[in-house]
């Protein structure tokens, strides 16, 4: 590899504006616009469109990195599918710098080096010369992480498994992965909204098997991405979820773009919801579970003091849902909307209107509890969703990521974000819910109120037998 070789902008004034006043005024607009994630994720997932189409999802990611030491630049690896070269594995190329309209960005000769030592892993550079799924993330890291290095791996045939094995071969504790994809492409816009969700749900439950059936030009990478994160206890948070038709597009054909971020279990929550560390959120699941075993032997159950005591945050007040599933099926689910009590009082007290008062199914019996899992949902207040008219709020709500409450004549109704796995598309969403009011199934369509939330959710790892 020539050691002076250094790759030029194949896309700049055409994703991008070209020249480095514009650009720089752009991204930073479009990082301004975003609100503040939490910060220093170990690796995120972005967009790679045209910046007026999915900058603003891009932003959303890119807001959480902070800026390394000038002396010890952060190493990034960066991953894209190949868009026009047909490729077998991975090229990293054989540049030793990049430049974008803001300068020059070196490449990490070490872990290149590392990688090509995989009979996989080729120096191609034919595949990186017009590829922009790189390229369009370099100008965001160049205003946010500044000082870096990157490590370039453009995919073509391999498998996510393939490409995580690579990353675990070389990567350094430090280091920050970074997946550039899109989501579904040019479907109608509610279509798309539906097929993104399958994509979104995937993510979220880290599962790339659930990811290999989705629509994402950058699939196999992030099957890679969520490899890892099960390797190394990562958990997602969403930044941003939107398409084409959100912004720039019309919405008979569009282009889905999400980011996401991902950190150590034990990092702290998101901005969205209640400051719940990993360790404590990942133990709900089994404190709900011991308070039912005590209370079916009829037994005192768990005492919220003695929670309090070891984890002060569960004094806060908190809003839970408790749900119970036997074989995958719903065994019962009860939950408060707004906090008003103690977020230890609020859990216990659910867990058992859950599994003893939802009045869909009988009380659980004792020898039911093994074959029962459990999931319990950290939700924030609600907020009202401004919306003109209907088609508005179908623009506005956010499958997969929004739980919505709908109110009409004095009936209330809600789902959990978890529900767009079953119905994905708003229009059936919308409907179902009206009907669990016991309203007219186009209630929502006549003024109805509607409010969101969001949910951290936390299940068991594993079932006790």
């Amino acid at each position: 590899m020539n050691a002076e070789r250094v790759r030029t902008p194949a896309v700049a004034g055409m994703f991008y504006p070209g020249d480095a006043g514009e650009l720089r005024a752009m991204v930073r607009d479009l990082l301004n616009r975003a609100p503040a994630p939490p910060a220093d994720p170990v690796a995120l997932v972005a967009p790679h469109a045209g910046f007026v189409y999915s900058g603003l999802t891009a932003a959303h990611a890119y807001k959480a990195l902070q800026p390394a030491p000038a002396g010890k630049p952060r190493r990034v690896f960066l991953l894209g599918p190949s868009h026009r070269v047909r490729l077998d594995g991975v090229s990293v190329g054989n540049y030793s710098a990049c430049l974008t309209p803001l300068g020059r960005i070196e490449v990490d000769r070490e872990a290149v080096q590392c990688l090509t030592r995989h009979p996989r892993v080729s120096e191609d550079g034919v595949s990186h010369r017009m590829e922009h799924s790189l390229e369009t993330q370099l100008p965001f890291l160049q205003e946010t992480l500044v000082h870096f290095r990157i490590v370039p791996m453009v995919y073509g045939e391999t498998t996510g498994r393939e490409l995580a094995d690579l990353l675990e071969s070389c990567m350094q504790p430090e280091d920050l992965i970074v997946i550039s994809t899109d989501l579904s492409h040019y479907h109608p816009y509610a279509l798309a909204r539906e097929r993104d969700a399958q994509s979104h749900a995937a993510v979220m439950a880290l599962d790339p098997e659930a990811m290999d059936r989705c629509e994402a030009c950058g699939n196999l990478g992030v099957q890679a991405l969520l490899e890892t994160a099960k390797r190394r206890h990562w958990r997602p948070v969403l930044a941003d979820l939107r398409n084409s038709g959100d912004t720039a597009g019309d919405r008979k054909r569009v282009v889905g773009y999400a980011s996401y971020l991902f950190f150590p279990e034990a990092a702290p929550a998101t901005r969205e919801t209640p400051a719940t560390p990993g360790d404590l959120g990942l133990a709900l699941p089994g404190v709900a579970r011991e308070h039912l075993i005590r209370t079916l032997r009829n037994e005192p159950g768990v005492s919220g003091e003695v929670l309090t005591r070891r984890w002060p945050e569960l004094a806060q007040p908190g809003a839970t849902f408790v749900t119970l599933k036997k074989q995958g099926q719903l065994r019962g689910c009860i939950g408060t909307l707004s906090p008003h009590r103690p977020l230890a009082e609020d859990l216990l007290e659910n867990t058992l209107s859950a599994a003893l008062r939802d009045p869909r199914f009988p009380p659980l019996a004792r020898e039911e509890l093994p074959l029962i899992d459990i999931e319990v949902s950290l939700l924030t207040p609600p907020e009202p969703l401004p919306h003109r008219d209907a088609e508005d709020l179908l623009a506005r709500l956010r499958p997969g990521v929004h739980g919505v409450i709908l109110a009409k004549n004095g009936r209330r109704a809600t789902f959990l974000p978890q529900v767009w796995e079953q119905l994905p598309d708003p229009l059936e969403f919308l409907g179902h819910l009206c009907r669990k009011a016991g309203l007219d199934g186009s209630c929502w369509r006549q003024g109805a109120e509607i409010q969101v939330y969001t949910v951290q959710k936390f299940q068991e790892r594993t079932r006790p037998t």
